[in-house]
């Protein structure tokens, strides 16, 4: 099970975007797990999860967060302004499964 860490402010309108990457990895039988934690939060989940993507409305944090989860050897990425505002759970995860086979990666 491919384990999914997305960091955004607060979380709330996230779990809208875990939502349809859980429904879309589902119709896929892709095995997934995707949890959302503010900021504030993730650094206790880091070494759990196998990829950390990072909310637009946090970019400004996006070195501090590579910094720690690059120590943890975790991959992180954007997730695209456009697919966060639309919760595109598709795009999302076929953002993760490219990460995963090395392809389009920040």
């Amino acid at each position: 099970m491919v384990q999914v860490l997305i960091v955004c402010s607060w979380g709330m309108s996230t779990s809208l975007l875990v939502e349809s990457m859980l429904a879309v990895a589902q119709e896929q039988h892709f095995a997934l797990s995707v949890e959302a934690l503010s900021a504030g939060e993730y650094t206790s989940r880091v070494d759990e999860c196998d990829i950390v993507l990072l909310a637009p409305q946090i970019r400004h944090l996006r070195k501090s967060i590579e910094k720690i989860a690059n120590e943890a050897g975790k991959p992180v990425a954007m997730i695209e302004p456009f697919h966060y505002a639309t919760m595109n759970g598709e795009a999302v995860l076929e953002q993760v499964q490219q990460m995963l086979s090395g392809v389009g990666e920040e």
